[in-house]
């Protein structure tokens, strides 16, 4: 299975943006939400949580784990394939971090408690494959949590620019999760209120083409004070309201699944 790209094709992320998320996602509102959300998922999914080990595939510069473990949950240790992401990982965590091969999966053990994969998938090539692999690699019963970006009719040059492969339907993701072998305890889309923003904003910059990768990072990423405290304001309110009822729309999707006792 190809668990990203490798040989000729497109890469599955660019290392350049490692410093500028590790500088924002302690304040930017989309991480804020995005880690809050994902906190709130697994309290209400995984009732044994603090038994439970995470181990993250894909974590980046590590702002979203640091802010779990600090919220309690145990981490098992975690991976990426760029080092300039597993530099900055290190600075906020003292567990085993590794260094994996983007074109194959990560040589973990089978038996593992927890693995975490958070906007991974629309990276890859071979999103299933990696499902099937994980969990392969999961002990039954063991959980899977991950985020994705949502509705295709959203994607466009800044999903380019970003080297998704992909943005999700819902049903579509849930059927993929039990194809590989997951049973779905959870899987709700969130930032509903972001939608006519992104969709605004995608309208101006396909009058925009050819914009810079580092433009567009700036633009996605950047902190601006007022509206980022009002944002914020706004995503707290919908984590509440998530407790009580699925929106049909959202510009991301969280998913907690339990391998099955058989895969």
């Amino acid at each position: 299975m190809r668990f990203a790209t490798g040989g000729t094709s497109a890469p599955g992320f660019n290392p350049r943006s490692f410093e500028l998320l590790s500088r924002v996602e302690d304040e930017q509102f989309w991480f804020v939400s995005r880690r809050a959300v994902i906190l709130d998922g697994l309290r209400r999914c995984v009732p044994d949580l603090t038994e439970r080990p995470l181990y993250d595939v894909g974590c980046g510069p590590g702002g979203l784990l640091a802010y779990l473990a600090a919220q309690g949950v145990p981490i098992a240790g975690a991976c990426d394939a760029y080092v300039e992401g597993l530099v900055l990982a290190q600075r906020r965590l003292s567990v085993p971090f590794a260094h994996v091969d983007k074109d194959r999966p990560p040589p973990l053990a089978p038996g593992q408690k927890m693995l975490g994969m958070f906007d991974v998938l629309e990276h890859l090539d071979d999103d299933e494959g990696t499902l099937r692999w994980a969990a392969g690699v999961l002990e039954p019963g063991g959980i899977l949590v991950a985020t994705v970006p949502a509705h295709p009719f959203l994607f466009d040059e800044a999903d380019v620019l970003a080297f998704h492969r992909r943005r999700y339907r819902r049903r579509e993701l849930d059927e993929r999760l039990r194809r590989a072998g997951f049973e779905v305890r959870l899987l709700t889309h969130f930032m509903a209120p972001l939608v006519p923003m992104l969709m605004l904003s995608r309208s101006v910059g396909r009058l925009l083409r050819g914009r810079s990768f580092a433009t567009h990072r700036q633009s996605e990423l950047g902190v601006v004070p007022v509206l980022n405290s009002v944002l914020r304001g706004v995503l707290a309110l919908e984590r509440r309201a998530l407790r009580l009822v699925r929106p049909p729309f959202g510009t991301s999707l969280l998913a907690v699944a339990a391998r099955a006792k058989a895969v």
